[in-house]
C-alpha cells in the first residue's frame, strides 16, 4: 500500500538550490521564518468565499436553465433572468450611499455581492436573447460596448472594484482584445501587427486613467485595476512586437524600458510588491531577448552558463531584498536636524 507523501513547494526549491550552492543556511531559514510568520488576510479569505459561492450560483442556474430548456421554455427562462436581473440591481440603488470621489463605506454589506450578481445575470441574460433571437444580429461591438457602458456606470456609482474589471474586460472586447491577465496569452494572437499595437494602446490607456485617477483624487483606489489590468496588455503586447523579426522591431525595447521605470516608481510610493514583480519579471524577459539577439552564438553558448546562473542568484536577491527596493528615497535620507 502506497503512501501519499506531501512535500512542500517552498521546501523543495530551497533544497534544490542548497544542492547547487545558491542559498546559505541563514539565507534559507530566513526564508522559511518569513513563510511561516506571515499574517493571512481573514477579510481576503472570506471575501474569495464569497465570490466562489457567486461564481458558483450563476453556473448552478446556468445548468438549471439548460438542463430544463426544453421544460421551461424559453420565453418563461428570460422572463426570469430577466426578473432577477431587475430585482438585484433594485436591491443595489435601494441599499447604496450617495455616490462620493473616494472610497464608499456601505452599511449593507450584501450589496456588494447583489451588484456582481446583476451583473453576472445581465451577461447571462443578453447572451440568451441574442442566442435565442439573434437580437444583435452580426453586430457584436454592440453587444459588448452595452455591457461595458453599465458595468463601467454601476463601479463608479456603487464603488465596486469587481464590476470595474468586469467593465474593462467588456470594453477591450469591444476594440478586440482579451483584457484578464490570466486569458491574455491563450487567446489572442499577437501576430497581427494591427492587434499588437491596440494592445499597447490600450494598456497605455488604461495605465494612464490609472494615474490620472490617483493625481485628481477621482476613485484613486481604482488605480490598482487600472495599472494591473493596463500594465500586462502593455508589457505583453509590447513583448510580442518585440519578438517580431522586423529590424524595426526592437524599437519596442523603448515603450518596455520607459513601463519598467513607471511600475518601479510606482510600485516604491504605493509599496505594492505586485507591481515591482511585473517590473522585474517584463523587464527581465526583454533584456534576456535582446542580449540574446545582439549575442552570436558561440558567444551565447559560453556565457550563457553564467547568465542563467547569475539570474538565479538575481531571483534570491530579489526575493531577500524586495522590500529594501520598495523604500522611497525620502525613506532612505536620515532626517534633517
Amino acid at each position: 500500500m502506497s503512501t501519499f507523501v506531501y512535500m512542500n513547494p517552498l521546501s523543495f526549491l530551497l533544497d534544490e538550490w542548497q544542492q547547487r550552492h545558491l542559498l546559505t543556511d541563514e539565507q534559507r531559514v530566513q526564508l522559511e521564518t518569513h513563510e511561516r510568520t506571515r499574517p493571512v488576510s481573514l477579510y481576503i479569505l472570506l471575501r474569495s468565499l464569497l465570490y466562489a459561492g457567486i461564481l458558483l450560483f450563476t453556473s448552478g442556474v446556468g445548468v438549471l436553465i439548460y438542463n430544463n430548456i426544453d421544460t421551461i421554455g424559453h420565453s418563461a427562462l428570460i422572463a426570469l433572468l430577466a426578473v432577477l436581473t431587475a430585482g438585484s440591481f433594485f436591491y443595489v440603488y435601494r441599499t447604496s450611499v450617495p455616490f462620493s470621489r473616494g472610497l464608499i463605506e456601505n452599511e449593507a454589506k450584501f450589496s456588494d455581492f447583489a451588484l456582481l450578481i446583476a451583473c453576472t445575470l445581465f451577461l447571462m441574460l443578453e447572451g440568451y436573447v441574442q442566442w435565442r433571437y439573434n437580437v444583435f444580429g452580426t453586430r457584436y461591438g454592440l453587444a459588448t460596448v452595452l455591457p461595458a457602458v453599465l458595468f463601467l456606470f454601476c463601479a463608479y456609482r456603487f464603488d465596486h472594484r469587481g464590476v470595474l474589471s468586469m467593465g474593462l474586460t467588456a470594453f477591450a472586447s469591444w476594440v478586440g482584445i482579451t483584457v484578464a491577465p490570466m486569458e491574455v496569452l491563450s487567446n489572442n494572437d499577437f501576430n497581427d501587427m494591427r492587434l499588437i499595437v491596440t494592445g499597447v494602446l490600450l494598456g497605455v490607456l488604461y495605465i494612464g486613467v490609472g494615474v490620472a485617477s490617483e493625481r485628481m483624487d477621482f476613485k484613486k483606489h481604482f488605480s490598482f485595476t487600472y495599472l494591473l489590468l493596463g500594465g500586462n496588455v502593455f508589457f505583453i503586447g509590447s513583448l510580442a512586437g518585440l519578438f517580431r523579426q522586423e529590424s524595426w522591431a526592437f524599437g519596442f525595447a523603448l515603450p518596455i524600458t520607459a513601463g519598467c521605470w513607471l511600475f518601479v516608481n510606482h510600485a516604491r510610493r504605493s509599496q505594492s510588491f505586485l507591481f515591482l514583480l511585473m517590473a522585474v519579471v517584463y523587464g527581465y524577459i526583454a533584456f534576456t531577448y535582446l542580449l540574446f539577439e545582439v549575442m552570436n552564438e558561440a558567444l551565447w553558448a559560453f556565457f550563457g552558463m553564467f547568465y542563467v546562473a547569475a539570474s538565479t542568484g538575481g531571483v534570491i536577491w530579489f526575493f531577500l531584498n524586495f522590500k529594501k527596493l520598495l523604500k522611497g528615497r525620502d525613506e532612505e535620507r536620515p532626517p534633517l536636524r
